[in-house]
Protein backbone atom coordinates (compact mmCIF):
# COMPACT_ATOMS: atom_id res chain seq x y z
CA UNK A 1 0.00 0.00 0.00
CA UNK A 2 3.07 2.50 0.88
CA UNK A 3 3.95 1.63 -2.25
CA UNK A 4 1.33 2.66 -4.19
CA UNK A 5 0.53 5.68 -2.65
CA UNK A 6 4.15 6.35 -3.00
CA UNK A 7 4.31 6.10 -6.91
CA UNK A 8 1.03 7.95 -7.06
CA UNK A 9 2.52 10.77 -5.35
CA UNK A 10 5.49 10.69 -7.66
CA UNK A 11 3.65 10.96 -10.72
CA UNK A 12 1.66 13.67 -9.47
CA UNK A 13 4.30 15.72 -8.39
CA UNK A 14 5.87 15.03 -12.17
CA UNK A 15 2.84 15.66 -13.82
CA UNK A 16 2.33 19.11 -12.05
CA UNK A 17 6.26 20.07 -12.46
CA UNK A 18 5.95 19.03 -16.32
CA UNK A 19 3.03 21.74 -16.77
CA UNK A 20 3.67 24.68 -18.86
CA UNK A 21 4.60 28.31 -17.53
CA UNK A 22 1.91 30.72 -17.31
CA UNK A 23 1.94 34.11 -18.08
CA UNK A 24 1.50 36.83 -15.61
CA UNK A 25 0.33 40.12 -16.64
CA UNK A 26 3.29 42.89 -14.50
CA UNK A 27 3.56 46.33 -13.89
CA UNK A 28 7.45 47.29 -13.54
CA UNK A 29 8.38 50.38 -12.27
CA UNK A 30 11.63 51.04 -14.13
CA UNK A 31 12.44 55.05 -12.34
CA UNK A 32 11.24 57.52 -15.65
CA UNK A 33 7.94 55.76 -15.96
CA UNK A 34 6.56 52.00 -16.39
CA UNK A 35 6.81 48.77 -18.72
CA UNK A 36 3.82 46.45 -18.38
CA UNK A 37 2.79 43.83 -19.64
CA UNK A 38 -1.07 42.22 -20.04
CA UNK A 39 -0.98 39.09 -20.75
CA UNK A 40 -5.39 39.11 -21.83
CA UNK A 41 -4.02 41.31 -24.80
CA UNK A 42 -0.62 39.33 -25.52
CA UNK A 43 0.57 43.66 -25.45
CA UNK A 44 3.56 45.29 -24.03
CA UNK A 45 3.85 48.83 -23.39
CA UNK A 46 6.33 51.18 -22.30
CA UNK A 47 5.34 54.67 -20.60
CA UNK A 48 7.53 57.83 -19.76
CA UNK A 49 6.15 59.85 -16.66
CA UNK A 50 4.32 62.65 -17.75
CA UNK A 51 6.19 65.51 -15.22
CA UNK A 52 8.97 67.65 -14.91
CA UNK A 53 10.31 67.99 -18.33
CA UNK A 54 11.56 65.42 -20.86
CA UNK A 55 11.57 61.44 -19.87
CA UNK A 56 11.60 58.57 -21.87
CA UNK A 57 11.45 55.10 -21.29
CA UNK A 58 13.67 52.26 -23.93
CA UNK A 59 12.60 48.69 -24.46
CA UNK A 60 14.86 46.29 -25.91
CA UNK A 61 12.57 43.08 -25.98
CA UNK A 62 13.68 39.83 -27.37
CA UNK A 63 12.66 35.81 -27.16
CA UNK A 64 15.09 33.72 -25.02
CA UNK A 65 13.42 30.58 -26.21
CA UNK A 66 10.53 30.28 -28.71
CA UNK A 67 9.65 32.02 -31.77
CA UNK A 68 8.20 35.53 -31.55
CA UNK A 69 9.25 39.53 -32.23
CA UNK A 70 11.72 41.29 -31.15
CA UNK A 71 11.54 44.62 -30.79
CA UNK A 72 13.24 47.98 -29.73
CA UNK A 73 10.99 51.19 -28.94
CA UNK A 74 10.96 53.77 -27.40
CA UNK A 75 8.23 55.92 -25.14
CA UNK A 76 8.65 59.94 -25.27
CA UNK A 77 6.63 61.85 -22.78
CA UNK A 78 4.46 64.80 -23.04
CA UNK A 79 7.58 67.16 -23.34
CA UNK A 80 7.86 66.07 -26.58
CA UNK A 81 4.02 65.66 -27.53
CA UNK A 82 3.23 62.40 -26.37
CA UNK A 83 0.96 61.57 -23.21
CA UNK A 84 0.45 58.06 -23.86
CA UNK A 85 2.70 55.11 -23.75
CA UNK A 86 3.76 52.85 -26.29
CA UNK A 87 2.83 49.14 -27.12
CA UNK A 88 4.31 46.35 -29.00
CA UNK A 89 1.97 42.96 -29.87
CA UNK A 90 3.16 39.82 -28.93
CA UNK A 91 0.09 37.96 -30.28
CA UNK A 92 2.02 36.21 -32.45
CA UNK A 93 4.43 34.88 -30.38
CA UNK A 94 4.52 30.95 -29.71
CA UNK A 95 2.42 30.42 -26.42
CA UNK A 96 5.08 30.64 -23.45
CA UNK A 97 7.92 31.72 -25.21
CA UNK A 98 10.68 33.13 -22.63
CA UNK A 99 11.15 37.22 -23.11
CA UNK A 100 13.81 39.86 -21.59
CA UNK A 101 12.91 43.11 -21.59
CA UNK A 102 16.30 45.20 -21.06
CA UNK A 103 15.40 48.76 -20.34
CA UNK A 104 17.00 52.30 -20.29
CA UNK A 105 15.41 55.78 -18.85
CA UNK A 106 15.93 59.38 -19.12
CA UNK A 107 15.13 62.06 -17.75
CA UNK A 108 16.37 65.80 -18.68
CA UNK A 109 16.53 67.49 -15.05
CA UNK A 110 18.99 64.51 -14.45
CA UNK A 111 20.74 64.74 -17.76
CA UNK A 112 21.65 61.36 -18.22
CA UNK A 113 20.79 57.85 -19.34
CA UNK A 114 20.19 55.54 -16.75
CA UNK A 115 20.49 51.16 -17.10
CA UNK A 116 16.88 50.28 -15.51
CA UNK A 117 18.22 46.23 -16.10
CA UNK A 118 16.50 43.99 -17.49
CA UNK A 119 12.90 41.30 -16.50
CA UNK A 120 12.19 38.21 -17.84
CA UNK A 121 8.58 37.03 -18.19
CA UNK A 122 6.20 33.68 -20.18
CA UNK A 123 3.88 35.54 -23.21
Amino acid sequence: MKTAVMGVAIAGASIALAQPASAASFTWNVGDGTVSYNDGTDTICAQAYNSEGPRWVEVVLTPVNGGGPSYTWRDNNNYYGHSGSTCRSLATAYEDTYYRATVRTYWGERGTIVNRGSKSFYS
